[in-house]
């Protein structure tokens, strides 16, 4: 795999593309947060045109930052994934900022659990609500239930993808994948299990990882010993909508056998459709609502083949 040898406790990487502010907000609120560990920092900037990597090597001169082409979340961080030199490798989005312990606790906790290959902490928004950043594998049955608001009903509310059960995120617990915000591999496992898949350009490339950890005989850990805020773009616009289905069809086609991803895919499609119709009629009367309905129609049309993704 080409990873350099450990001397390090933790790399901490960062893929960058613009939002130069709020990169170098969570790479002081990150240097911070350190604790009493050996760490380095890696910063791979995806073809910022704001200058980015600039003001990055200005403000933290300890950073090394290799500047690339866009390729992709998982291609980014592959690249600084194979300069690492840490026991452990934390991917950590270029919008999230560290509210409550440090990255010494988490190696910690890390080295009396040699079983764990991948963990993540608590995530909550910037308003203060925790955020479903623990989640279930996809399957036909759960997009099915996604795509006819199942989830609603509190009896069927596993048919989906997020775990919504808020009162056990502060209880330790091993879980199927986890949000790719921050998430934090250890160096054996990663040399086990291999790099992120880059046909995943953006989105699914964790819930990919994940499932390869679990494959591999190591644990997927939600260890609530830090509390993050994830900021998060905006994911109403309708090229990242269109992206976050191409990539869930992928991973249906990866992972599935044909049948069940055919019925995957079906029920993505249904999701998308019923949620057309339902806004439609509405922006017809309500500009503010053709944005919505916009980010629908390219979404169903990428999942038909009808539109190329971005």
């Amino acid at each position: 795999m080409g990873i350099t040898t450990a001397r390090l406790d933790l790399s901490l990487i960062v893929v960058t593309h613009n939002r130069r502010e709020a990169a170098l907000a969570t790479l002081s609120s990150a240097s911070a947060s350190l604790g009493d560990i050996s760490s380095e920092l890696l910063v791979v900037d995806s073809g910022s045109t704001d200058k980015t990597p600039d003001a990055i090597e200005n403000a933290f001169p300890e950073a090394s930052v290799t500047r690339a082409p866009n390729r992709g979340f998982a291609a980014g961080n592959n690249i600084a994934l194979r300069q690492a030199r840490g026991r452990y490798a934390l991917l950590l989005n270029p919008d999230v900022l560290i509210e409550q312990g440090t990255f010494a606790d988490l190696v910690a906790a890390l080295d009396r659990r040699p079983e764990v290959g991948i963990a993540s902490v608590l995530q909550q928004s910037a308003d203060g609500h925790l955020l479903s950043s623990i989640r279930r594998f996809p399957t036909p049955a759960r997009h099915l239930g996604e795509a006819v608001g199942a989830a609603r009903l509190p009896v069927l509310r596993h048919l989906q993808e997020l775990d919504t059960e808020y009162e056990e995120y502060s209880q330790e617990r091993s879980v199927e994948w986890l949000v790719g915000a921050f998430l934090c591999a250890r160096r054996e496992a990663i040399e086990n299990v291999g790099l992120l898949d880059e046909r995943f350009f953006l989105y699914a490339e964790e819930t990919d990882w994940c499932l390869r950890f679990r494959q591999h005989g190591w644990d997927v850990r939600h260890i609530p010993v830090m509390t993050v805020t994830h900021l998060k773009g905006d994911m109403s616009r309708p090229k990242a909508v269109a992206q976050l289905e191409l990539s869930r069809r992928h991973y249906a086609y990866k992972h599935l056998p044909w049948p069940r991803a055919i019925a995957a895919h079906a029920g993505l499609v249904l999701g998308r459709l019923l949620r057309l119709l339902v806004v439609a009629p509405g922006a017809l009367l309500l500009p503010r609502l053709r944005h919505r309905m916009y980010a629908e129609a390219l979404a169903l049309a990428v999942l038909l083949g009808a539109a190329p993704p971005y």
